[in-house]
């Protein structure tokens, strides 16, 4: 089929039509998700250009589709845009409903939601009898609803922040949002490659962070972090998957791209940064799209007499 003009030069006609088709009516459709996914996640760079010029009337503030294009805040992924996934913000205009509708309904950003949960998960082991505070760590705090939402939850929790975000409009919501929990959130503005610390963790913790990185970073922060936590203790680090059904979508429209791995990549920088193979595990939340590589830090058996003589039995049979 001929395209219809030079305009679009990559999109053909009736493809141009069904876009035209879903702006008049605010947006896709249930039934339509996949045909638009599909339609999205098979174009080069120039049927991308035209795609989002075909749809530039909702690449604005007021869809969750355009403000992830935009930017409004100079960089994908920040606070605002993961705060409103979390709330599946849809806006009430009848020609951006659809829109975010559909937005919501992605793997991508169902896994963004279900990482909260993951987090509030593993909170809750660490938190469960714990006789004394303990420390957490995390890496690229953001809004840190996840926070808010466990410790709303856990009014009596045993757990201490430090959260370490290098936005300060990020810090300041993230401060408001937990105002009644300052005395046990500590919030340091700097770039999570400069941090240091004296301090030893109980859990170190990264949700959405480590994928912006290039493998030599990936693997110098973790080499970096891993010193910080102590003897038992665990880092968790979240990666979306190579396998991400939402990645076509997130490329094409938003531009807003990640460093997806598959599990044996993130093993393989655990093992890189210095821990051992058998103390690496690759964990995932429901859809297995976004990923936690989980590096574990051995126990000191020379802090416990009982410990320590099992271990000498043990290395010298």
């Amino acid at each position: 089929m001929e395209t219809k003009t030079t305009a679009f030069s990559v999109l053909k006609e009736n493809e141009v039509q069904f876009l035209q088709s879903l702006l008049a009516k605010g947006g896709p459709d249930e039934e339509e998700y996949e045909l638009f996914l599909d339609f999205i996640s098979q174009v080069d760079e120039q049927g991308a250009q035209e795609i989002r010029e075909a749809i530039k009337p909702i690449l604005n503030e007021e869809t969750m589709i355009g403000f992830a294009f935009t930017k409004p805040y100079g960089y994908a992924g920040d606070f605002k845009i993961i705060d409103m996934i979390y709330a599946q913000k849809t806006n009430e205009d009848p020609r951006y409903t659809k829109w975010d509708k559909w937005y919501h309904a992605q793997h991508a950003a169902k896994a963004v939601r279900n990482r909260k949960d993951f987090f509030k998960q593993v909170l809750a082991e660490l938190d469960e009898g714990a006789d004394h505070p303990k420390e957490v760590l995390v890496l690229g705090s953001g809004p840190a609803t996840d926070v808010f939402e466990y410790l709303t939850d856990h009014p009596d929790s045993g757990l201490r922040f430090d959260l370490i975000d290098l936005d300060q409009r990020a810090i300041d919501h993230a401060k408001e949002k937990n105002a009644k929990f300052l005395d046990r959130l500590n919030f340091i503005r700097m770039n999570v490659l400069r941090f240091q610390t004296h301090k030893f963790y109980d859990l170190i913790w990264s949700a959405g962070l480590f994928d912006y990185f290039k493998e030599k970073h990936f693997i110098y922060l973790l080499k970096k972090y891993m010193a910080f936590i102590k003897d038992g203790a665990e880092m968790i680090i979240g990666n979306f998957s190579d396998e991400n059904p939402s990645t076509g979508g997130m490329h094409t429209i938003l531009e807003w791209h990640l460093n997806q791995r598959s599990p044996e990549e993130l093993v393989h920088y655990a093992v890189e940064a210095g821990a051992e193979e058998k103390n690496v595990f690759v964990d995932k939340e429901p859809l297995g799209v976004n990923l936690f590589l989980r590096v574990k830090k051995p126990a000191n058996p020379f802090k416990n007499p009982e410990s320590f003589i099992s271990w000498l039995t043990i290395n010298n049979n």
